[in-house]
């Protein structure tokens, strides 16, 4: 089991330069932390920054004040400890499950990888569909390869920007288990971005409410259902109602602001 490593946000704002508006602020005063080995759900409503959170923990974006750490150093540049699974597949096209999976390691420069990409063929459920190419995948089964492209490389922290909101309802539930599985075995760190509260409540160890864009924590939940946990299950128990009831009692204010900012149109505010 990898050892997860502690993530720090201080006092973090970014803001990008736009087109037609100037500067617009994705995040302003975000301070949160999370725990080696947790697992973390960050929610929100849409545009509220969620995913500028994860950029800047990857180091493909720097803040424009504040400080993000992971493991106690400044993320400056993109590293190989930390893995990112994106909302959209990351696949290489041109190459089949195998190859897919095998380059990681092979960009890293191990060489013995072929036990490796195996075993992690095997733990997602692909065996069989080495030979197989991306196109000839379902939308379930390339989530799988993007979590083993991942997962091989033992990081020790794992962002996740909503990697199943493309799927079915049926395969999404089935991906959740299998990640909360897999995710039990690593150890790492995981920052997860949903929009589906049900969905973070079932994965989570701490559930972290975002305000309207620009960012900051509203609110900070601690999930205490038991692991092992199922999710398909737990989320039809009185435990999980009770919690989902308290998070959604704070998170609809920030997505009933964030609604009606968006009714209003550009030039006719008042």
């Amino acid at each position: 089991m990898n050892r997860g490593t502690p993530v720090k946000l201080e006092n973090v704002s970014k803001r990008f330069r736009t087109p037609k508006n100037g500067w617009y602020e994705a995040l302003a005063g975000l301070n949160f932390e999370v725990e080696a080995g947790q697992f973390v759900a960050l929610v929100g409503p849409t545009g509220c920054g969620k995913s500028t959170a994860l950029t800047l923990l990857a180091g493909l974006e720097q803040p424009s004040i504040g400080l993000v750490t992971v493991n106690g150093k400044e993320v400056s540049d993109i590293d190989t400890s930390t893995g990112f699974v994106f909302q959209h597949d990351a696949t290489f096209p041109w190459m089949n499950v195998y190859n897919n999976i095998a380059a990681g390691p092979k960009f890293r420069g191990v060489k013995d990888y072929d036990q490796s990409v195996r075993s992690w063929i095997s733990k997602v459920g692909l065996t069989g569909f080495e030979a197989n190419y991306p196109h000839q995948l379902s939308g379930g089964m390339k989530k799988r390869v993007a979590l083993a492209q991942a997962l091989i490389n033992e990081p020790s922290l794992l962002l996740m920007d909503e990697p199943f909101s493309a799927l079915d309802v049926q395969t999404r539930a089935i991906m959740t288990d299998e990640l909360v599985s897999i995710w039990e075995t690593t150890g790492s760190t995981v920052v997860f971005v949903t929009h589906d509260l049900e969905e973070a409540i079932a994965l989570a160890d701490r559930v972290i409410v975002l305000t309207a864009g620009p960012a900051q924590v509203k609110a900070d939940f601690k999930i205490n259902l038991p692991r092992p946990r199922k999710a398909r299950d737990i989320r039809f128990t009185k435990e999980f109602l009770d919690i989902y009831q308290e998070v959604w009692s704070v998170l609809r204010d920030e997505v009933d602001i964030a609604y009606q900012r968006q009714l209003i149109a550009p030039g006719k505010e008042k």
